[in-house]
């Protein structure tokens, strides 16, 4: 099987003439794991569009060679790259879900590649699908051909997005932050499908990823990336173990998040939240799915609340009913306002995930930050409290007239906690709120965080898959399975014997620095 070699390569911005890649060289030998990581903004992802010619129109290619076997890619006909991506290239994306056209089938779109890539259709087609979706880990593959992509859950999807890569017969294998919004244990789960492939095909995979840690255990080479150069290379065990660019040293230091003074602060007596039996489903009759089932939970104020659960548990639903953007079918949600508090309605607030997707891209964060304030407040005083918000978390006020697109993820998280902080919260909900983010950018988020609850008093609930977060953050932890509350305990507690089998498997897969050791194993296989 042929290697992946870049050589070299120099990726530059016609219109401003900014170098977006500088001389960047790797290569990726048949049936080597090879992870490319670094912060947002590095050129992770410029350097996997490179690779296969799907670079913006803006964009440019001004020096060196792409090689896949004997093909030159960067001077390769359009017809022959049309052969290359999704068949000698197979693609892994970060969010499944959007890379499927929801009106087709699963089946459908595995049929597709097999058919440009394989020539194959009719009943073979069929039985090779059914095959694909069991090898990837579909109980029911009957059914998974049948599915369609919004009924799958996020881990399944990504499953299903890696039997469509496979169905191409890829020599070369560009995963693209895969993992990034998935659980601990299904990003376990799927690094492990990865590396079966790799295995037994002989697969050469290029996992682009900004966690060091996720692909410790997987990993035969780690090339760290900031700002368009590769500013560190080499084995796993040497780039982890004894980093020497300060960068990586960096985004090393920020991946530790160890235990927090935080987690022994003193919380309130009193509940700000009370929870009674709350619960919530989809659909009706026999198609209806229970997202929540009969949760009780009471919240301190100023206390930090993590709850933990794999995709589909019903933390975003409860998230979600808690500040009344769903609706419930039967318990109690009560908030309990601090004497001379604000209005019950704004007393919660809620950032999500994904911060592009907190704003309408064509208005400015001003313009976005202020209309909550616009029926009761003067725009003099509206501008002011604009601008001590941006300077509490940290951002310089200037961003305030700037689009969207025109700030980084970073930067768009902390405008989202600004907006929410507007209105005067006692309790901020982060729904993911990190986990989009690389090690460095997350890391000050939640020094923020920390800051906030500590001068405002603000009660928190970290909504996460990420295990080190509720360690570093949470003092207590609520853990969901099947929308039903499984385990509630303290942090220190849980980590040491958690009691529910979904917490101990949580809690597996995420022990510490087992990375190297699993590899060691891994390769004597």
């Amino acid at each position: 099987m042929p290697e992946l070699v870049m050589e070299n390569l120099t990726v530059g911005n016609s219109s401003t003439g900014q170098p977006i890649l500088s001389g960047v060289s790797l290569t990726v030998q048949p049936g080597e794991f090879v992870a490319l990581v670094g912060g947002s903004g590095s050129g992770k992802t410029m350097t996997a569009k490179s690779i296969l010619q799907l670079l913006p129109p803006q964009v440019r290619i001004q020096s060196g060679s792409i090689r896949l076997g004997g093909v030159e890619v960067t001077r390769a006909p359009e017809a022959e790259l049309n052969r290359l991506r999704g068949g000698r290239l197979g693609l892994l994306f970060q969010q499944p879900k959007k890379m499927f056209n929801p009106n087709r089938t699963i089946g459908a779109h595995l049929k597709e590649p097999l058919k440009i890539h394989g020539g194959l259709g009719g009943r073979a087609a069929d039985a090779k699908v059914r095959e694909l979706l069991a090898e990837v880990g579909f109980q029911d593959p009957a059914w998974g051909v049948r599915a369609y992509p919004h009924e799958l859950s996020g881990g399944m999807a990504q499953r299903a997005m890696t039997a469509m890569a496979l169905a191409g017969q890829p020599e070369i294998l560009l995963a693209d932050e895969p993992t990034s919004a998935l659980d601990k244990v299904l990003e376990q789960q799927i690094l492990e499908l990865l590396d079966r492939e790799r295995i037994q095909r002989g697969l050469g995979i290029l996992y682009i990823t900004h966690n060091l840690a996720s692909v410790a255990a997987f990993a035969d080479r780690v090339l760290v990336m900031d700002d368009g150069v590769i500013v560190e290379s080499g084995t796993t065990e040497a780039v982890l173990g004894s980093p020497q660019n300060p960068y990586t040293q960096k985004l090393l230091a920020a991946s530790n998040l160890l235990p927090s003074s935080i987690a022994d602060a003193r919380t309130q007596d009193r509940n700000v939240l009370t929870l009674v039996n709350v619960a919530k489903g989809f659909g009706s009759g026999k198609r209806q799915r229970t997202a929540l089932d009969s949760i009780s939970v009471e919240v301190k104020r100023g206390e930090i609340l993590g709850v933990l659960g794999q995709s589909g548990s019903g933390k975003s639903t409860l998230a979600r009913a808690i500040v009344g953007l769903e609706g419930f079918s039967s318990g109690s949600i009560t908030r309990t306002l601090a004497a001379g508090g604000g209005r019950a309605s704004t007393a919660v607030q809620l950032v999500f995930q994904e911060p592009h997707d907190s704003f309408d891209p064509r208005l400015t964060l001003r313009t976005s930050l202020e209309a909550p304030l616009r029926s009761d407040t003067a725009q003099a005083e509206r501008s002011g409290r604009l601008e001590a918000v941006m300077k509490e978390v940290e951002l310089d006020p200037v961003l305030l007239d700037r689009l969207p697109g025109q700030c980084s993820g970073g930067q768009l998280q902390r405008a989202t906690i600004a907006r929410a902080l507007l209105l005067e919260p006692e309790v901020l909900i982060c729904d993911e709120a990190t986990s989009a983010l690389d090690a460095l950018t997350q890391r000050t988020i939640l020094d923020l965080l920390q800051r906030l609850h500590r001068d405002r008093g603000l009660t928190l609930m970290m909504i996460t898959h990420d295990m080190d977060v509720v360690r570093h953050m949470c003092q207590r932890v609520a853990v969901l399975f099947q929308g039903r509350l499984v385990e509630l305990t303290e942090t220190n507690r849980f980590f040491a014997n958690p009691q529910h089998q979904h917490s101990k498997d949580l809690v597996s897969a995420a022990i510490p620095c087992r990375g190297l050791h699993l590899k060691k194993m891994r390769t004597e296989i």
